[in-house]
């Protein structure tokens, strides 16, 4: 690879960087707005364990998704993946929903990047954003579910 194309990639990636960041700083207030109303200051978080598959090598979006919905179906499970809110749909078919409409946030920073999202390339780095967002995203929510156990006590 030439210096200008190692130039270029180099540049590619801090404004990726740069976009996620503004993308998360928008994200973090949005879930925490969707969280309110569930019960999820239970001391024991289960979204450590959903951020180790959600960052293992080789694992992806949906089989992130999977794991999520196998809380929810598993018997034993932490009542927090059950809790409705008061609605009709349950935490954790609403956190797959959340990581779902992480595509939209990923396709705007493959467009300011420069890339169209319906080619070849554009397409991996759509997959490659989400899935990174996904992963900031679930990690911001564990700290912030630590917050409100630590609320619980406090109060």
């Amino acid at each position: 690879m030439s210096q200008t194309g190692q130039i270029s990639k180099q540049r590619k990636v801090l404004l990726i960087g740069r976009e996620i960041g503004l993308q998360m700083e928008k994200l973090i207030p949005e879930m925490q707005e969707m969280v309110k109303g569930y019960n999820l200051q239970s001391e024991k978080s289960p979204f450590r364990n959903v951020l180790n598959v959600a960052t293992e090598p080789g694992s992806g979006i949906e089989v992130t998704k999977n794991y999520i919905r196998y809380q929810l179906g598993r018997s034993g499970a932490n009542q927090m993946w059950r809790d409705t809110a008061g609605g009709d749909k349950n935490f954790a078919v609403t956190l797959v929903g959340e990581i779902d409409a992480l595509s939209k946030n990923a396709e705007e920073i493959v467009k300011a990047i420069g890339e169209d999202p319906n080619t070849e390339s554009g397409k991996d780095q759509l997959q490659q954003i989400h899935l990174r967002l996904m992963q900031l995203y679930l990690g911001n929510l564990a700290r912030y579910q630590v917050f409100l156990a630590n609320e619980k006590g406090n109060s």
